[in-house]
Parts: structure tokens; C-alpha cells; sequence
């Protein structure tokens, strides 16, 4: 039984993801301007920004991990492993709704550049301030593709937790 509990697991992030590509997909092709669609790019929006600071800390998390494994790499006389890089799953992450926690999706070329930014951060050659703003021009290319535009919004504000005290993500929307 428990192998066949694995199983489902398995299929249920598959379908998750799906289901937030998805999601995403239709989002941007979503033509018009209706109440409905406007509710649907605004909340689209908000779990986006959590996205990208969960990806912006995957990346720096990612460089902290590499340096060690590098290290002992060099110090066993191995190869160095690769340097991490954003991934086709970096591009997926749970996020909390009201609703409880679902898939949100960033496509790649977007991920892959948040990741990087936190990789960077980590190596510390981008303060937090450049940082913010450099993340924040990623999330104004995003905010062009849902077409925020229209309502003279830009929801997505990420690595607001770079300017905070606390320097925790939040994770919660909607």
C-alpha cells in the first residue's frame, strides 16, 4: 500500500504542475478585460512574487551548498562539481493560499535569471538593494506579460524581505 501511496504522490505534483503551467498559460492568452480576468492576472501576479523570492532563495542556497561541496572536492583532489543553475522544477513552488497551499509557475528564462540573481547575492556581488531592483525589473517583464498594464498595477514586488529586518519570505497570498 505504500508503495502505491508514493505512486499518487508522484502524479499529484505531476498534475500540480501541469495544473500551474497551465494556469499561467491561460492567464497570459486571456484576452479582454473583465472582472474575472482582471482577478485572475492580479492573483496570478501575487503568487508569482512569491515564486521568485522562493527561487531568488533557492539560488543563494544553491551557491552556499556549492562552495562547500566544491571545496571538498578540491581538498579530495576530485572534480569540481557544476556550478548550480536554475532547473526545469525550479520553475514550480507551493505556495499558501486562503484555499490552503497550491502550484504556482514561472517559466524558465524567468526563473533562470531570479535564480542567478540569487547566486550572485550569495557571492556577493549584488547588494540587497540591487538586487531588489534588478528582480524587480524581471517581475515588470512578467507584469508586461499578464498584461498588469491595463490597471495601472504592478503587484509583483519581490524581495521586499532584502529591505525588511526580518529577511524572512513570506509565502502567503491571495
Amino acid at each position: 500500500m505504500a508503495l502505491f501511496d508514493w505512486m499518487q504522490i508522484g502524479d499529484s505534483d505531476a498534475a500540480q504542475k501541469a495544473t500551474a503551467r497551465k494556469i499561467f498559460e491561460q492567464t497570459v492568452a486571456a484576452e479582454g478585460d473583465s472582472r474575472e480576468k482582471r482577478a485572475l492576472r492580479v492573483r496570478q501576479a501575487v503568487r508569482i512574487r512569491v515564486v521568485m523570492d522562493k527561487i531568488f532563495v533557492a539560488g543563494t542556497k544553491a551557491w552556499a551548498g556549492y562552495e562547500e561541496s566544491r571545496m571538498i572536492a578540491i581538498a579530495g583532489g576530485d572534480d569540481v562539481p557544476p556550478a548550480p543553475a536554475a532547473k526545469e522544477e525550479t520553475c514550480y513552488q507551493t505556495v499558501n493560499t486562503v484555499n490552503g497551499q497550491t502550484m504556482a509557475y514561472v517559466p524558465i528564462e524567468f526563473a533562470a535569471k531570479v535564480f542567478e540573481l540569487g547566486v550572485r547575492y550569495q557571492k556577493g556581488e549584488v547588494d540587497g538593494m540591487l538586487a531588489v531592483n534588478s528582480c524587480q525589473d524581471i517581475a515588470n517583464d512578467l507584469g508586461d506579460l499578464l498584461k498588469l498594464d491595463l490597471y495601472a498595477v504592478q503587484p509583483i514586488l519581490p524581495l521586499n524581505f532584502l529591505l525588511e529586518r526580518q529577511g524572512e519570505v513570506d509565502e502567503d497570498v491571495d
